[in-house]
């Protein structure tokens, strides 16, 4: 039968516990900051969780195995995992399922419709801009289109803004003030 001391069995339970949490950190921080890593850590941050999930699971079979821990709480370990696991899934973007003939606007392509002759395209544009993860790319344009000629423009930019930096606004483009301050966040230096 399989002998493992009980001191080495609590060392491996603690750094499962602290890679269980970190791994699940990561992949909440990774899917709540997109367009921070690179793509492919992105997509790999659930399947991290996965294995030290798989790694727990396993580990609280063999307690219960050797007595150490019952059944019930094996089991519940399994399950909170799962149950993690499936909402980090849900929370992945479904990359290969959505229409492959899809056409994504390019950066430069959003930039024009910024400065569409109609005024609803331009609304649009600069709505979209803040949901993009290359937002932050995109805020210069944004900062301009706070000089737009229509008031519908010139809020949806400046909400678009606020939004990129954080929830924090730096001042309307209704005040020089507040367009200076936008352009010395955003610019590039």
């Amino acid at each position: 039968m399989l002998k493992v001391s009980p001191g080495s069995m609590k060392l491996l339970t603690q750094a499962t516990y602290v890679l269980l949490a970190v791994s699940a950190v990561f992949v909440l921080w990774v899917q709540r900051n997109p367009g921070m890593f690179p793509s492919g850590w992105e997509s790999a941050a659930p399947w991290l969780f996965l294995s030290f999930a798989i790694l727990l699971s396993a580990q609280s079979i063999v307690k219960a195995v050797l007595k150490q821990s019952s059944f019930a709480r094996s089991l519940m370990h399994i399950g909170v995992a799962a149950a993690f696991l499936m909402v980090l899934f849900l929370g992945m973007p479904l990359k290969g399922r959505a229409d492959t003939n899809a056409v994504v606007a390019t950066t430069h392509e959003i930039e024009q419709l910024l400065s569409n002759k109609d005024e609803r395209i331009r609304v649009m544009a600069a709505e979209l801009i803040r949901y993009r993860p290359e937002g932050l790319h995109l805020a210069p344009a944004l900062i301009k289109a706070l000089g737009d000629s229509s008031l519908r423009v010139r809020e949806t930019a400046h909400a678009s803004l606020v939004h990129l930096n954080g929830g924090v606004d730096l001042g309307t483009s209704e005040t020089q003030d507040g367009i200076r301050a936008w352009k010395q966040r955003f610019q590039p230096k």
